[in-house]
């Protein structure tokens, strides 16, 4: 699966290399991988992509400077759909690949989004059929905008999942 558009083998391809979540911990560590979140607390997103290919450098120089990033929440079963977070992220901002470190012209980029507490509804186990789930799926975009009009030279990537449980843990 692509997960970059356009993507034209060799010349021009991307991937969304890690997708990191992370809450506060209540214990040592002070911040842990985790698939559960508590409503009351932030949480940290963190993303990496790289772009590679024999055309990144001029197909880069004719984008915006900055990466616009969103995730997005769907629930599974009852409860809200809806963008939790966002972020920009200057395109000059990128390092050595590591994922595709032998790949032609490799860059790539990390961000955190952080989502604020409260912005996903907690689960209730046994209430009516649209009660919240408190289960979601996450999906994001890396997206750098074109001026350059038709047929249109935006570069986009996307990665869907993981899933996750928000429950408080009291």
């Amino acid at each position: 699966m692509h997960q970059f558009d356009p993507s034209i083998p060799n010349y021009l391809e991307g991937d969304i290399t890690s997708v990191a979540l992370t809450a506060p911990a209540g214990f040592p560590p002070p911040a842990m991988p985790n698939n559960v979140v508590d409503p009351n607390q932030p949480f940290t997103i963190t993303i990496e992509w790289e772009v590679y290919g024999v055309l990144t450098p001029l197909w880069l120089a004719a984008l915006s400077n900055n990466w616009r990033i969103e995730v997005f929440a769907e629930s599974l079963g009852g409860g809200q759909e809806l963008r939790i977070g966002s972020a920009q992220l200057p395109k000059t901002a990128s390092v050595a690949c590591t994922a595709n470190p032998a790949a032609v012209n490799c860059q790539k980029w990390t961000v955190d989004v952080t989502v604020p507490a409260g912005t996903l509804q907690e689960g209730n186990p046994g209430g009516p059929a649209t009660s919240p789930s408190g289960i979601y799926k996450l999906a994001m975009s890396v997206f750098l905008n074109s001026t350059l009009g038709t047929p249109g030279f935006d570069l986009v990537g996307y990665y869907e999942g993981p899933v996750i449980q928000v429950e408080s843990p009291v």
